[in-house]
């Protein structure tokens, strides 16, 4: 999981210099990252995850927002 969380530490601070782009240049440039983004969580990282919650990189936090949300 190590290398999942270089990746992501990576995507994170393209996210940062994506946003400070000019708007009308940055959805295009989100939408790409997003794109490589989806499929290295939902194809590599969640199977890993559902089997062994320890290991998932943000930790509780996800949780607590989904449960939060739930409740509104």
């Amino acid at each position: 999981m190590a290398v999942y969380k270089r990746i992501g530490e990576v995507m994170n601070e393209a996210d940062d210099i994506i946003r400070t782009l000019p708007e009308n240049e940055r959805a295009e440039h989100l939408r790409g990252l997003g794109d490589m983004m989806g499929p290295l969580w939902f194809k590599l990282q969640l199977p890993v995850v559902r089997e062994h919650r320890d290991l998932d990189p943000d930790g509780d936090r996800f949780q607590k927002k989904t449960k939060s949300r739930v409740k509104r």
